[in-house]
């Protein structure tokens, strides 16, 4: 049995643990004078340090010094195209040099050039990239990550990044969750109507690996009935429904979440508020993506709005080459609070508990007996610096499974 005692942290800060309703994960519970026996990778008990002494040495455990330092849930980005290949820096200096996307496209970029790259890239390539990124987002405290495919768009190439995928999970500390998005896009020169038939192909051998199906439901894309129908198709060969939704038009997909369950919709920057009350009568997760709206310069999902709703409210990434390259999540937090006006505690619970629940995971993102031990040890004594002291990377050691984990060995 391997078992770890974190000793005196100043706080322990956690979502409160259980059934996911809105409102009620709007406060963190602050514990002070406790400290954390782990064992077998699971929390059995967060008492004071006296009461947990006897059982840790009767375990034999390791003992961590947290004093000092606050202690906070792993962070869980719920959503990241984290596979691909290629670059396209030189595409964000046109963009900020003024060229418009019509006139990057037409110069061979956007996304078509991602879907070229990965599909001439190798297994091994693919993987090596993929685990630098892995590494970058666990040395930001990320302890679990969703990796959609989709840049792909054939079945050769979306089925190399769903194995890749997979393959993470036996190298790698951080836990991925997997999600098929083959329909991201129609690929260049092909007819929709092709590309669907396609995809519907496609479905039961990728859930050899996915856990999750997706789709891109939005104007020029894929409607609403298509989505249904894909969705429908994937949950038959026992994937869970999301949706890429409402980011830049309201078009229907909301009720299509609704009546299928899902597990989460993503984006919601262009959500009604009667999308939102759609929404907050259900327990589907709400995943916002700040990242997409400070680097596209576009509106930002209503954070606050959904919040005080009583919705699920998540936060994530949504790292990928066209919208977002960015893996911090303590920036992802920062953005929530001053953009999406979103409380301190609340960012905290979107990054930690809710995005679990996005990902339909049991007993992690919160800190109590019984819970998967994956959480942080800060560089401060004050969560709240997470997203007021930005920029900074806050995390000084992080616990995966109760092991610990020096960032600097994954930066």
């Amino acid at each position: 049995m391997t078992a770890l005692l974190v000793r005196n942290p100043a706080q322990i800060v956690t979502p409160r643990p259980g059934a996911v309703p809105g409102r009620a994960f709007a406060k963190a519970d602050v514990l002070h004078n406790d400290s954390i026996l782990v064992a077998n990778g699971v929390i059995q008990d967060i008492a004071p340090l006296h009461d947990l002494e006897p059982r840790a040495h009767e375990l034999n455990a390791d003992v961590l010094d947290a004093t000092g330092k606050a202690v906070v849930p792993g962070f869980i980005d719920c959503h990241t195209h984290l596979i691909f290949a290629g670059n396209r820096a030189d595409e964000f200096a046109m963009r900020t040099a003024g060229a418009t996307y019509e006139k990057i496209a037409a110069a061979g970029g956007g996304i078509a050039r991602t879907v070229a790259a990965t599909r001439a890239a190798s297994e091994d390539e693919l993987r090596e990239s993929a685990l630098d990124r892995l590494n970058r987002a666990m040395h930001k405290g990320v302890t679990t990550l969703e990796i959609k495919s989709g840049y792909g768009l054939d079945p050769e190439t979306e089925l190399r990044m769903l194995r890749v995928a997979a393959s993470l999970n036996n190298i790698h500390p951080v836990d991925v969750e997997i999600t098929f998005l083959g329909a991201h896009a129609v690929p260049s020169g092909m007819a929709k109507a092709d590309y669907l038939a396609m995809l519907r192909d496609m479905i039961p051998e990728a859930a050899k690996y996915a856990r999750f199906c997706d789709v891109f439901c939005e104007q020029g894309h894929f409607s609403p009935d298509e989505t249904l129908s894909l969705l429908e198709l994937g949950r038959e060969h026992g994937m869970i429904p999301k949706l890429h939704a409402d980011q830049f038009h309201s078009i229907g997909c909301i009720d299509v979440a609704v009546e299928l369950n899902a597990a989460s919709v993503d984006h919601l920057e262009a959500l009604t508020d009667a999308g939102v009350e759609k929404l907050a009568e259900t327990d589907i997760a709400c995943v916002l993506l700040p990242g997409v709206s400070l680097f596209l310069n576009i509106p930002y999902a209503p954070g606050r709005r959904l919040a005080e709703a009583g919705c699920v409210t998540a936060i994530a990434t949504d790292f990928n080459p066209g919208s977002n390259m960015c893996l911090n999540m303590q920036l992802m937090m920062n953005l929530a609070c001053t953009q999406m006006g979103m409380s301190v505690d609340q960012s905290l619970t979107g990054a930690t508990h809710s995005a679990a629940h996005a990902l339909r995971l049991d007993r992690t993102g919160c800190l109590a007996p019984g819970w998967q031990a994956d959480f942080l040890l800060l560089d401060t004594d004050d969560y709240r610096n997470l997203m007021y002291f930005y920029g900074e990377n806050h995390v000084h050691t992080i616990v995966k499974k109760g092991m610990p984990h020096d960032p600097a060995a994954h930066s």
